[in-house]
């Protein structure tokens, strides 16, 4: 069972690193389309409401979840593992219902072009980590 959740954790690991050598989403700004890489969205997250994106920062939060989610199964916590999961996936899902980005820091927001593959491997390994979580509760045979 050791040998499965380490190998679990690090296919989410995996998937999710995989995630960041692509493009995460187009945005159409002064007429022009500016193509937004995962890595740059993944690295400059963190510091987004310091340039007025709460909401941008609060997306950027599904990955606190995910990497809990992930130290969850590593711990055997499988449950906790499922919920933080849940969490992370409704929050990184949330940004398929958006129309426009913050664009600049002095408020100007561009409109979503198109979501491109890094967001859908990211929205995947959250999604991923969630039944993974559930496959190995179950193969623990310790269901509640």
């Amino acid at each position: 069972m050791r040998k499965l959740k380490n190998k679990v954790v690090l296919l989410n690991l995996l998937i999710f690193i995989i995630s960041l050598f692509f493009n995460a989403f187009k945005v159409e700004d002064m007429g022009e389309i500016k193509d937004y890489a995962s890595i740059e969205v993944f690295l400059s997250g963190p510091i987004s409401f310091l340039g007025g994106g709460l909401f941008e920062f609060l997306v950027w939060t599904a990955n606190i979840w995910f990497f809990t989610s992930i130290l969850c199964i590593y711990r055997t916590y499988y449950l906790a593992s499922i919920l933080t999961g849940c969490i992370g996936f409704c929050i990184s899902g949330s940004f398929l219902f958006w129309k426009e980005i913050l664009a600049a820091e002095n408020g100007r927001m561009g409109e979503i072009y198109s979501l491109e593959v890094g967001y859908y491997l990211w929205l995947f390994s959250i999604f991923f980590v969630i039944v993974s979580s559930g496959y190995l509760k179950i193969k623990s045979k310790n269901i509640i």
